[in-house]
């Protein structure tokens, strides 16, 4: 790692414009996944431009991408950062993106036995790595995270568990149930549940597990899985969210709630407990500043109404977070939010 950090300093020093740096970054965390995740990940890393120039210390905004986002939309983030700049608007600061898929296209960015360890892998590799390869500033109020659905859902996880590290969240469309929302999800698709039941099933009886996997998960991977219809990625979410979430040493892939009631809890708290986090005043009292977009009609309408419990529970409590709902469904001009929202946000907070 150190000799990657030299090769990578002495070639960015040539560099004397904004720019993209794509490393592949080997994460001890993200080994022996029970799903065979990557554990070598491309980590994106936006530098203003005049990081080659100065001496000066950034601030670094972390950003989640969503379920089944291909870290190239680091692309798209670029461009915002350089509209920003035509318009005369400085976006000082480091830009570190991180994806969250697995070969069932979703880690929701925590630690587990299927997908393998990603909040260790932010939390104890990448968020350090950064710090000692780049002028930082390395303290929680000059250090953000964000995220798009699953991504606003892990920024949003990580600087609750964690504000001693980020001081700063935004998250846009992030998964949240309330009380009634696991019921309206995908999580109680019929065709969904059978199809896992059926896999875990065959998974529990083979000799080779790895092979019933590798057929299993065919059909979630690239295009396929919207190109096979509601009930394929309604099938690849479900299983995802299972190993995230309801996971046992004896069930990596949980036991769903419908056949065992007592495991509902585990089901309900990968979405549902952010609204337990962030109506809790001695976390929010630890955070600089928490905003959350959503749309009115969210195709996944839990979220919509997730976050709108959020909002009710945290102004009764008249905690200082801050919320945008907005006209429109889950992906309705979600680019141009993260242009015109996020990154202004944390552009005045950082």
């Amino acid at each position: 790692m150190k000799y990657l950090s030299l090769i990578l300093l002495l070639f960015l020093s040539s560099q004397l414009h904004a720019e993209i740096v794509k490393v592949p970054f080997t994460s001890k965390a993200l080994e022996n996944s029970l799903i065979g995740t990557k554990a070598t990940r491309d980590v994106h890393i936006y530098l203003p431009d005049d990081y080659h120039t100065t001496k000066t210390r950034y601030p670094v905004l972390y950003f989640l991408g969503a379920y089944s986002w291909p870290i190239k939309y680091s692309s798209h983030i670029e461009k915002m950062l350089d509209n920003h700049k035509k318009q005369g608007n400085t976006m000082e600061m480091i830009v570190v993106m991180l994806e969250g898929n697995t070969p069932l296209r979703g880690s929701f960015y925590v630690n587990s036995t299927v997908h393998g360890n990603f909040s260790d892998y932010v939390l104890e590799e990448i968020v350090p790595w950064i710090d000692s390869t780049y002028r930082t500033k390395a303290q929680a109020k000059h250090r953000g995270i964000a995220g798009f659905s699953m991504g606003g859902t892990g920024a949003l996880r990580f600087a609750a568990n964690n504000p001693d590290v980020f001081g700063h969240v935004y998250a846009l469309s992030p998964g949240m149930f309330n009380e009634q929302g696991m019921a309206k999800s995908y999580l109680t698709s019929d065709a969904a549940i059978k199809r896992y039941q059926a896999f875990k099933q065959k998974l529990a009886a083979s000799t080779e597990p790895q092979k019933v996997m590798a057929e299993e998960f065919a059909s979630f991977q690239g295009r396929e899985i919207w190109e096979n219809g509601q009930d394929n990625s309604y099938s690849a979410y479900l299983m995802a969210y299972a190993g995230a979430f309801a996971g046992t040493s004896e069930q990596p892939f949980g036991t769903h709630f419908s056949k065992d009631a007592k495991q509902k809890p585990l089901w309900y708290s990968g979405f549902g407990e952010l609204i337990s986090l962030y109506t809790t005043p001695a976390i929010i009292n630890e955070l600089h500043s928490v905003h959350i977009e959503v749309g009115d009609k969210d195709d996944y309408i839990w979220i919509t109404e997730g976050v709108l419990a959020l909002k009710q529970k945290a102004q009764q409590q008249n905690l200082p977070l801050s919320f945008n709902v907005f006209s429109g469904g889950h992906s309705d001009k979600a680019l141009a939010r993260l242009e015109h929202h996020m990154l202004p946000f944390f552009a005045k907070r950082l």
